[in-house]
């Protein structure tokens, strides 16, 4: 984390769209300007800012990303936020209206007070740029495969199309996996991490794709971290002696997210797995609540054999 006492006239905030970038700083006074959305308008306005600033922005799409890049590419620090917390932060502002200027000040503000307690953004490198299209994309075919088949099951005179539509689809799935095992061959390190990270019960291709990506990109601290950046951690809702229900923050990207739960229940038809499943269970939690828990163990345990080089140990489970 970043020392949180900036200079206001070095935090900024960009409200970002397609085509323009509104900037504003937390420093009272400062005009606020609209550039293009860019390279050439963008390098431009990094050259006239002073060193080491810091740039805040929200997550849109990928239309932040030539920002974000560039600017670290610059030497500023970088902070990609959660469009939630920052629409969250302004209405708590009291702004009299929602305009691009106002949002824009409003991120600056943001920046200059909270951003200390985010990682900074990381540019991915080119490999994790392509296993993240790769995983999406992966991910948008199955969800239209499966609302097809559905939308489409009491339609019988359609099946013979439908079939050489859903085989079609489960080339291009089959295509994807090659592409994204492929991604790994020029990787050595990258792929023996993926390696081990196979070893855990529930891992299977994709999902040690996924965390192998996403453990690559950033240093975490312990494994509290890499469970809150899945989305994974509960979040209390205590007040004096009343207790709330626990709901997950879903953080993070939902398909990382989505993935990690499918690697719980599919580690629960394992004996060890299923056993511990069965007792969360007696515990008189229900099966998601057990899948969750167990989908924050995995994390852990994944980010304990990132960090340790060592294949995974059934006879360590619960020993800790």
């Amino acid at each position: 984390m970043q020392d949180h006492h900036f200079d206001p006239a070095k935090a900024i905030g960009a409200d970002v769209s397609s085509k323009l970038l509104v900037i504003a700083s937390a420093e009272p006074g400062k005009p606020v300007l609209t550039i293009p959305n860019t390279p050439a308008g963008i390098t431009r306005w990094l050259k006239s800012l002073p060193a080491r600033c810091h740039i805040g922005m929200e997550a849109t799409g990928s239309h932040h990303r030539g920002l974000a890049d560039l600017a670290v590419a610059e030497g500023h620090t970088v902070w990609v936020f959660n469009p939630a917390h920052i629409a969250h932060y302004l209405r708590s502002q009291n702004a009299r209206g929602k305009t691009d200027p106002q949002d824009a000040r409003g991120i600056a503000r943001y920046v200059l007070n909270e951003a200390h307690r985010f990682h900074p953004y990381t540019t991915p490198s080119a490999l994790q740029d392509r296993l993240h299209l790769l995983i999406q994309r992966r991910h948008q075919i199955v969800k239209q495969r499966a609302s097809m088949r559905m939308s489409l099951a009491d339609l019988p005179d359609c099946s013979t199309p439908l079939r050489t539509l859903f085989a079609a689809l489960d080339a291009m799935l089959a295509r994807i996996d090659a592409l994204i095992n492929l991604s790994f061959a020029g990787e050595p390190q990258l792929k023996a991490q993926r390696k081990r990270l196979r070893s855990i019960n529930g891992f299977g291709p994709l999902v040690s794709a996924a965390v192998a990506a996403r453990l690559s990109r950033v240093s975490y601290a312990n494994s509290d971290a890499v469970v809150a950046a899945f989305g994974m951690d509960p979040r209390p809702r205590d007040s004096g002696t009343y207790q709330g229900t626990r709901k997950l923050s879903k953080l993070g990207n939902a398909e990382e997210r989505r993935l990690i739960y499918c690697a719980a229940m599919s580690a629960c038809r394992t004996p060890l797995f299923k056993a511990i499943h069965d007792k969360l269970l007696a515990r008189g939690l229900s099966k998601i609540q057990a899948y969750c828990v167990i989908a924050r163990k995995l994390l852990r345990i994944a980010f304990c054999l990132w960090r340790s080089d060592q294949l995974f140990n059934p006879l360590l489970v619960g020993k800790a």
